[in-house]
């Protein structure tokens, strides 16, 4: 899954065609014949391919048929960073390295005094060291009485003598306080000194240069990596291969992105980075050019091999026909990839979180915006988290502020966090932006989101970024966006129902127990117009399932103007009808749904939802049913109600809904004799007006508590009792205190207490 970022090692994985460019390199290296050092340097910037450019020199080298073919040696002083010598570790490194690769006496000399040569340059007192140490030490040694001349006699005495007199004074010093370690440093420094015959650090470098002169066999030393080391460290490095560029015989090859590390020597050291790197390096190239197309190539054939992993459902939005991915590649999304190493970093982070995004053969969302989004959130991170922070400010549709193109909050707020990120990349992100979200496009172009709310239905269906409920997918990487949202595989496979009625209302009311059942009617909603997805025959399914599950639905409300999850189920029924032009077809398939449906709720809501578009004279386009047949529905819609028996009704959480359509189309006013055989029984008349309370919800400024207030309806009320009787009732059955009225106490003072109030417009 994941793309190993490494340079390439051979030729065959050579897709920049730098594979003549490394082996004329190597050839050089291998055609220098001069005894004198000499030092290389390939410059480019992080990810131009320094490395791959050496490995294939370094190949060619190595497949050469030649005794006398150069020892090739890497040294990443990356791996030694933060370390205090780089020196020490740069010289043990090549005695390994020659002691490994070749095992001739020779070799194993040189490695042997290359070692001692690293210990020396690290136990020599550096400069800075004597500048603050020298006056102390000095003291400390006129305490116990020793002089400088004494100090000079001592390194013509044995090694031994020398360490355990120094260990005796670092002891003495030690119950002082004072440069224990500083002086057993100095102790190691004189026996390693002793070790090699007393000779000094430049006579043992001439007699590796004198080694290295009979070898006879270039060395050639590469050092990468230098531009990822910190300012002191860069420093080392190239003061080292400065003091060591006289090693006859011996070819440094650095690679760096020259930028870099100027900038670094030159508040380093405090001169011109240019000039130093100058009087260092001998010969210097740059990394041949990667032509944006062979970039490209490599990038389409990275989204390919994943495209490969995604259901075939994900090919779709690729299509020929389809100019979307062409738009939005051209966009800016291109602009972001300048070398193979940023195709690499994004591959590998988009194959593993996109793998997350479907589930069996559904997508979670469309594969073009993800790649976009990711190729934001690996190359502007923290525009991504701005985004992703910002939900309303790229996905809302609202028109209702219509402010100048040159003075909205909200492009001012966007162009903010755009002016943040670097300048290279900030116009490709906003290109990219526009072709995302078309509501910022509005915003930068017009002031406002020349698309409205109308569009979020297309969006969704085509799982875009830009819809409101698809948005926080793409961030969560978790389908839906949230555990308890409703997924797209969840809502494909309940579009792969509709072909049965019986299918379809078992998958519905698994979402009912799920309390899921407001989020599918709601996304139901966006496929209505889609043929292909409900198709025409399919529709008289979804009715009949839906009049099925009516009297189920819980009550869910959301604010004063949420109408209700049952007004979903309904506009769902209306969409689906509305299709179809031939409006007698439609009457068939509710004249069948009624008598059979389960629920009686639905089916009368949706023909008196008929009727009062006749009632207020709709034009004719906007009914789904002749209207001339409307009555006829009514009918079947009062045979329904006669046939529930009056306990049925009145535990009916819509019975007042139901009431008022049997008092409004019954002709025959049967509905009177449901209403006697309630008042004639307390219990039922005492449950019938608990269907006239509601409750009423307020919060006082300051108080973190709502206040619930129960009200009664003696207004509506009065349309089917007799109140003065109903008052009657109810006051005899407080009076005789029994069950009833214990378990309904509540209930009944509400009506009585209220009652004198109910003609002063206080109460309703």
């Amino acid at each position: 899954m994941f793309i190993y970022d490494k340079p390439i090692e051979t030729e065959k994985d050579d897709f920049l065609s730098r594979k003549r460019f490394s082996q004329h390199l190597g050839k050089a290296l291998l055609d220098w014949k001069e005894k004198e050092s000499l030092v290389i340097a390939i410059y480019g910037e992080w990810g131009s391919g320094k490395s791959s450019v050496i490995n294939l020199a370094n190949e060619y080298i190595e497949d050469t048929q030649n005794d006398d073919k150069p020892t090739i040696i890497g040294f990443n002083p990356w791996g030694f960073s933060e370390e205090k010598n780089l020196s020490t570790h740069f010289f043990n490194e090549i005695a390994k390295e020659l002691e490994i690769k070749h095992g001739s006496s020779k070799d194993q000399k040189i490695a042997e005094k290359l070692k001692l040569y690293s210990k020396l340059l690290s136990l020599a007192p550096q400069k800075e060291t004597l500048n603050i140490l020298s006056s102390k030490v000095l003291l400390g040694l006129g305490l116990i009485g020793i002089s400088s001349s004494q100090i000079i006699q001592w390194l013509e005495i044995s090694a031994n003598w020398i360490k355990y007199t120094f260990f005796g004074i670092g002891l003495v010093l030690f119950l002082m306080g004072l440069f224990k370690d500083f002086l057993l440093g100095l102790s190691d420094f004189f026996q390693q000194k002793y070790l090699v015959n007393k000779k000094s650090v430049t006579e043992l470098k001439n007699e590796i240069k004198k080694e290295l002169l009979d070898r006879n066999k270039k060395i050639v030393i590469v050092i990468d990596d230098i531009d990822r080391l910190n300012q002191s460290e860069i420093k080392q490095i190239f003061r080292l291969i400065r003091i060591n560029a006289d090693f006859p015989n011996t070819i440094y090859l650095l690679a760096f992105d020259r930028k870099i590390v100027e900038q670094n020597l030159e508040e380093q050291i405090g001169v011109s980075g240019k000039d130093y790197l100058n009087k260092i390096v001998q010969v210097h190239f740059n990394v041949p050019f990667a032509k944006p197309s062979k970039i490209s190539t490599f990038l389409f054939k990275e989204l390919d091999r994943i495209l490969s992993i995604l259901p075939e459902s994900a090919q779709k939005y690729f299509g020929q026909d389809e100019p979307y991915w062409a738009n939005i590649y051209h966009s800016g999304f291109k602009d972001f990839f300048k070398n193979i190493r940023d195709v690499k970093r994004f591959a590998s982070s988009l194959e593993f979180n996109i793998s997350q995004m479907y589930q069996g053969k559904i997508m979670e969302v469309n594969p073009i915006d993800f790649i976009a989004i990711e190729a934001i959130r690996i190359f502007a991170p923290d525009f991504y988290s701005f985004i992703r922070d910002k939900s309303a400010l790229f996905t809302s549709t609202d028109r209702n502020d219509r402010s100048s193109r040159d003075n909205n909050p909200r492009k001012d707020e966007i162009e903010k966090a755009l002016n943040a990120l670097p300048s290279e990349i900030k116009k490709s992100v906003l290109e990219l932006l526009k072709r995302l979200f078309p509501q910022v496009d509005g915003i930068f172009q017009y002031g406002y989101s020349t698309h409205g709310h109308e569009w979020q239905s297309s969006w969704s269906n085509n799982l875009r970024v830009c819809a409101t409920n698809n948005f926080d997918s793409y961030f969560t990487l978790i389908p839906g966006g949230d555990e308890e949202e409703l997924s797209q595989f969840e809502i494909e496979e309940i579009l792969s129902k509709t072909n049965s009625a019986e299918d379809f209302e078992k998958i519905i009311r698994e979402y009912i127990e799920k309390m899921k059942i407001r989020k599918v009617l709601q996304r139901i909603q966006d496929f209505t117009g889609d043929q292909t997805r409900i198709s025409q025959d399919n529709a008289k399914n979804v009715v009949k399932a839906l009049f099925n599950i009516s009297d189920d639905l819980p009550e869910e409300k959301v604010g004063m103007w949420d109408f209700g999850i049952d007004m979903d189920l309904m506009r769902i029924i209306y969409q689906l009808l509305k299709r179809e032009s031939d409006k007698s077809k439609n009457f068939e398939i509710l004249k069948e749904a009624i008598p059979q449906s389960k629920g009686l709720f639905g089916p009368i809501q949706k023909v008196s939802l008929e009727s009062s578009r006749k009632e207020k004279g709709k034009d004719s386009d906007e009914f789904v049913v002749p209207e001339d047949k409307i009555e006829e529905l009514q009918k079947l819609c009062l045979k329904k109600i006669k046939e529930k028996s009056t306990d049925d009704l009145l535990k009916h959480k819509n019975l007042l809904y139901i009431l008022y359509r049997w008092k409004e189309w019954d002709k025959e006013e049967k509905w009177k004799e449901f209403i006697k055989e309630v008042t004639d029984d307390d219990a039922k008349l005492l449950l019938f007006t608990t269907k006239f309370i509601s409750e009423t919800k307020s919060q006082t400024i300051g108080d973190y508590g709502v206040k619930i207030t129960k009200k009664l309806n003696y207004k509506s009320l009065n349309n089917f009792i007799n109140l003065e009787d109903a008052k009657t009732k109810l006051e005899e059955t407080k009076k005789q205190d029994n069950e009833l009225y214990k378990s309904n106490k509540e209930s009944i003072d509400l009506f009585l207490d209220n009652f004198d109030k109910k003609d002063n417009g206080d109460l309703d």
